[in-house]
């Protein structure tokens, strides 16, 4: 298979297997709900909110069902959300408060096109778990930067970490603790009657394949394209709070990154 019909069928898989998540994504991952997770989302939006004015506007790439989108405009800013399923964007649309619809824009589709197309500047653009999605994410993200204004912030947000293992009993520990996890995971989805879609993503999370993605590559396109490092924040994210705690204050392991950055 070519390239160019990998890629398209990455984008193909990606549009199915979200349309299929809909209404339901955030009920099949609560690793990006739980308690753990929500000190980290509001630590990391804490920090960026703070250097924003209040006019500031925000492109939310990624944006699902709302899970970044939704904080950030009851945060007070205007705020643009693009994703490639219809079907999600549908759900976010009824979420969004009367009062708060005329800061809120919504649009359907891929991240290569926006930039291609849209002319609009923003003060901070958010990739929500979107860079393990692409085919081939260094060139999404060179070409994005590249059409960033000077002063604009970048934060890469919930992305799988490609691990180095330095302890192989920590490392031990940390995969009998994921073990458990996901067997909580599966009693409860169970339970809840919710239908998984872990076989489907085989393409749709194309990077996963790779083991994830490595920071240190970001860093390098990042400071390329004449942006300065602000942070890089490496947590292990898990189903349950109370493994996350573990995992993070016991065991001390990681998988999954987030990186904020400014353009000089």
């Amino acid at each position: 298979m070519t390239s160019t019909l990998l890629k398209e069928k990455v984008l193909e898989e990606n549009r199915r297997v979200h349309a299929l998540e809909n209404q339901l994504y955030l009920s099949r991952h609560p690793e990006q709900t739980n308690f753990f997770q929500n000190y980290i989302v509001e630590r990391t939006l804490d920090q960026i909110c703070l250097g924003l004015d209040r006019d500031a506007k925000i492109l939310d790439l990624g944006c699902g069902t709302g899970y970044l989108f939704l904080r950030f405009l009851r945060r007070g800013f205007d705020v643009t959300g693009l994703d490639l399923s219809a079907e999600m964007i549908e759900v976010l649309k009824k979420s969004i408060a009367e009062k708060e619809k005329n800061r809120a824009h919504l649009s359907v589709g891929d991240v290569e096109e926006f930039f291609e197309e849209s002319q609009k500047e923003f003060d901070l653009v958010v990739f929500s778990a979107v860079l393990h999605h692409l085919f081939d994410y260094q060139a999404v993200l060179k070409n994005s930067c590249a059409k960033l204004k000077s002063g604009t912030k970048i934060l890469i947000f919930f992305e799988p970490l490609k691990q180095q293992v330095t302890s192989s009993l920590r490392y031990a520990f940390h995969r009998s603790l994921s073990w458990l996890d996901e067997k909580l995971y599966h009693l409860e989805m169970g339970i809840r009657n919710i239908p998984l879609l872990e076989d489907e993503y085989h393409h749709s999370d194309y990077q996963r394949q790779f083991g994830g993605i490595d920071p240190t590559d970001i860093e390098k396109i990042l400071r390329d394209e004449k942006f300065s490092i602000v942070k890089v924040d490496k947590y292990c994210a898990r189903r349950y709070g109370i493994n996350a705690w573990l995992a993070n204050r016991i065991l001390d392991t990681q998988n999954t990154f987030n990186i904020l950055a400014i353009k000089n």
